[in-house]
């Protein structure tokens, strides 16, 4: 018996195959990880160019006497993040409120305030959807 036990273990043929089955999950699992990460920076990194839009748009507004309120400001956010930036209608809100305190005077500070409900590849795994938001200050002159 000793003496099978020793052929057994001496034998590497398919060893290969079975380190591969071990190793297999963790890598698939750590790739997939990394994809998931790839695509929340993008999301956020996104949020953060449609902020920018945004608060050089109503410069603009602001520049030509249009002085928008803070409901087209954010639809205009909401528009452009999905018409632009691919986001999806169904998961992406938009909005804009004053600051309560205003430290500068004859300006008003708003924020913008984004936010994107990104799809998870860990669904299976019982992970849902991953949120994203991002806020950014937008200074205006005030009326």
């Amino acid at each position: 018996m000793s003496r099978a036990f020793r052929r057994l273990a001496a034998d590497r043929q398919g060893s290969a195959i079975v380190e591969f089955g071990i190793l297999a999950p963790a890598i698939l699992t750590l790739f997939i990880g990394i994809l998931q990460v790839g695509m929340w920076m993008q999301s956020f990194n996104a949020l953060r160019s449609v902020a920018a839009d945004t608060g050089r748009y109503v410069a603009v507004e602001y520049q030509k006497s249009n002085q928008i309120d803070n409901v087209a400001m954010a639809l205009w956010a909401r528009q452009h993040a999905i018409d632009n930036y691919l986001f999806q209608s169904a998961n992406m809100s938009t909005d804009v409120t004053d600051a309560a305190d205003q430290d500068i005077a004859g300006v008003t500070e708003k924020t913008l305030t984004l936010n994107y409900t990104m799809p998870s590849i860990f669904g299976i795994a019982g992970i849902g959807e991953i949120p994203v938001t991002f806020r950014r200050p937008i200074f205006v002159k005030a009326s």
